[in-house]
């Protein structure tokens, strides 16, 4: 039986639409992300995955269609509880940003236990749905919050935006930082303190003093402005995450017919790509704009970098004792994430778990 939600939310305001009537080859679904569409992870869905179902259904001459209900910017939920908001079908697909559930989603946050590793989209794109192919424990944990893996999104590396410029690791020290989840532990030995919030809070929180800056993506810093209140960007390349997933509603799922399974999983595959495409596209013509618009860009010295990737604990070992003694194969996750770099010829900065 077909799942109809309710939600009356279109992109990031809830609006009154006239009742459609209910057919058994009319499927109600609702697409959602606690972000808006400014960022290429909410834009492939409004833009590509959300038109392109039903033109695809049509195509193949299905007499299913998907009416379709968008609710972005945190219209349903806000980024701390998407995992959840997915899981009680309050969306039924949607960007979750596995960023935020270190705790739930131990097993997709291994990047952020080895930074210094890899920043390059595409590769962290391809390791982040290889892992999800190869290992069965990682879709056996979306299983565990009653969702389906459709297709991982990463973002670019990350970098420093500040109120005052940083030339050395020890310019952090006493500054706080905004860092988003599992990325507070780079910070870690720094000097440093992480303040946990998302992309949408940073402006705010800098510009009333709440912090000093932020670890963040490019992607971020632009669409959010965040250089108007840190105009120092220091490119320090802690490398990238597998920040989110598109994921579908488990009950939802077994509830479509197979023609329109078929066309979301191809669709997770695109959305994946097209993110990446997005993501790598927009770095250097935002890093251009801001840099236009009053923003002092600098890159961190190589040797500075050395000594940021040293002076953190054993991120990756701890990671993995703690949540081998929970049952779980993370030294397997950690090792595949590892040969899934250096296969694509990214060497770790620092031998991580060894």
């Amino acid at each position: 039986m077909f799942k109809f939600t309710t939600a009356c939310v279109q992109a990031a305001t809830c609006v009154a639409v006239m009742a459609t009537p209910t057919y058994a080859d009319k499927i109600k679904l609702t697409a959602a992300s606690s972000h808006p569409p400014i960022l290429p992870w909410v834009e492939v869905i409004t833009k590509h995955v959300v038109p392109e179902a039903n033109a695809r259904l049509a195509a193949m001459g299905s007499e299913n269609e998907i009416l379709w209900t968008e609710a972005y910017a945190g219209a349903l939920f806000n980024a701390l509880n998407a995992l959840e908001g997915v899981e009680g079908g309050l969306a039924d697909i949607a960007w979750v940003g596995t960023i935020f559930e270190p705790a739930k989603l131990p097993l997709q946050n291994v990047h952020f236990y080895a930074p210094f590793v890899v920043g390059d989209v595409h590769a962290l794109t391809e390791i982040g749905n290889e892992l999800h192919a190869t290992l069965p424990i990682m879709n056996e944990q979306w299983d565990d919050n009653n969702q389906r893996f459709l297709g991982a999104m990463a973002d670019g590396s990350y970098h420093l935006i500040t109120r005052e410029p940083i030339n050395s690791i020890e310019d952090l020290q006493g500054l706080k930082l905004l860092a988003g989840g599992a990325v507070a532990n780079w910070l870690d030995g720094t000097g440093a303190t992480a303040v946990n919030a998302a992309f949408p809070e940073f402006y705010n929180s800098i510009s009333t003093g709440i912090a000093d800056g932020a670890v963040m993506t490019i992607n971020g810093m632009l669409p959010f402005k965040i250089h108007e209140v840190a105009p120092y960007i220091t490119l320090v390349d802690m490398g990238g995450p597998i920040t989110g997933v598109l994921t579908i509603n488990n009950d939802t799922w077994n509830s479509l017919p197979e023609d329109v399974q078929g066309v979301l999983t191809e669709l997770g595959g695109e959305y994946s790509t097209m993110v990446a495409d997005s993501v790598a596209a927009r770095e250097e013509t935002f890093l251009g704009i801001m840099e236009s618009e009053g923003a002092t860009i600098s890159t961190f010295d190589a040797a500075e970098r050395q000594k940021w990737a040293d002076a953190l604990p054993d991120l990756a070992g701890d990671w993995v004792a703690l949540n081998e003694a929970k049952g779980l194969p993370a030294g397997e996750v950690l090792k595949a994430f590892l040969e899934g770099a250096r296969s694509r010829g990214y060497e770790p900065l620092r031998a991580w778990g060894e």
